[in-house]
């Protein structure tokens, strides 16, 4: 049995939706869609087919669409931790900046609280559901 490590648990991300900042221009910035792989307050796991090194840094854009309306962290920052070269992709652990997360008032520390509450409750449901097909 493998040992997590982690000071929170990695969720999955059902709705969740990221986004990196490809070029910052005047006007506009461009951003590229990346698929997430998992989710915590002080970091996450995506997929895209850019290359990115070992503490490069990038920005990331997140949203979370739920029912009821949308969760939405517009500008993170994010040191890439770990990276893992696949067929066609890449995959990254990202660690997002320390600064924001270590102070929980900040807007975007809360709707990163608020992004994992809800993760959290979708996979705690699910496992809820799975449990009950077994039975």
């Amino acid at each position: 049995m493998i040992t997590e490590l982690r000071a929170r648990t990695r969720m999955p991300t059902a709705n969740l939706k990221a986004s990196i900042r490809v070029s910052k221009g005047i006007l506009q910035s461009l951003w590229e869609d990346a698929r997430a792989r998992d989710f915590t307050f002080f970091g996450m796991c995506i997929k895209t087919n850019r290359e990115y090194r070992v503490d490069d840094l990038i920005t990331l854009s997140l949203s979370l669409e739920l029912d009821m309306g949308l969760i939405s962290v517009e500008h993170i920052h994010a040191r890439v931790a770990r990276v893992h070269k696949l067929v066609g992709f890449y995959e990254y652990g990202l660690e997002f900046d320390k600064k924001v997360v270590q102070n929980p008032t900040s807007h975007i520390a809360m709707n990163l609280l608020r992004i994992e509450n809800v993760l959290q409750k979708q996979a705690a449901l699910s496992a809820r559901l799975a449990t009950q097909k077994i039975a």
